[in-house]
């Protein structure tokens, strides 16, 4: 049973942090849904306490509090949560470079993403499911879009190659049951869902013919 007080100055925070931001897409809901729908489903997954408000917390340094310094909202965690929830928001965060142009995120994007994944193999179960939680997210509401706005749904989503998109995703869940599937660790429902829609996504995307036959 999660502290309700905690939870509540966990979703206080979040809400300051990304007030004023949008998800994607033309008719884009508040950013704050998405880490709710994160800490809710490592909720229901049954994660303990530190994670699930790590969960709603987990986009405050990479995405929350536009145009504050990084480590001034590492000093705002550390004043406000524990030093284990604090830690797991660092696990799952991306280093920052300010100096990168939008052309050198998207070139250098497969790097990124390969060392976000090799970091990712040499951190704690804990910071796994929250990153088990978000690519769930991700790929949900992706599939959503997809589904509502067609091949469109890759300009949305600033999808440059939705191959190595989805491989990324795939190579994501395969180091969830290949770390943690022996351990029985709750969050594993959550790729199991993220499996199911992915292969959902992959059969649409052919469908729309955007690109070879992409198999799983």
């Amino acid at each position: 049973m999660v502290n309700p007080e905690r939870l509540f100055q966990a979703i206080a925070f979040a809400a300051r942090a990304h007030e004023g931001e949008k998800r994607k897409g033309e008719n884009p809901s508040p950013y704050i849904c998405h880490p709710f729908f994160v800490g809710l489903e490592l909720l229901r997954a049954g994660c303990d306490e530190d994670t699930v408000i790590a969960g709603i917390l987990h986009d405050t340094l990479e995405d929350g509090f536009p145009g504050l310094p990084r480590e001034e909202v590492v000093e705002a965690l550390q004043k406000n949560f524990e030093a284990r929830v604090v830690e797991l928001i660092q696990g799952v965060t991306e280093p920052k470079d300010p100096n990168m142009t939008r052309e050198e995120k998207e070139r250098t994007w497969e790097e990124r993403k390969l060392r976000y994944r090799e970091r990712l193999s040499s951190l704690s179960p804990e910071v796994r499911a929250i990153a088990c939680a978000d690519m769930w997210a991700n790929i949900l509401e992706f599939w959503q879009t997809l589904q509502r706005e067609g091949v469109k749904a890759l300009e949305i989503f600033n999808v440059k190659d939705i191959g190595k998109k989805l491989e990324h995703w795939q190579q994501e869940i395969n180091i969830f049951y290949e770390k943690d599937g022996e351990g029985k660790y709750p969050y594993l429902c959550l790729a199991d869902r993220a499996r199911e829609v992915l292969e959902d996504i992959r059969a649409l995307v052919n469908r729309f013919g955007t690109g070879e036959h992409l198999e799983l």
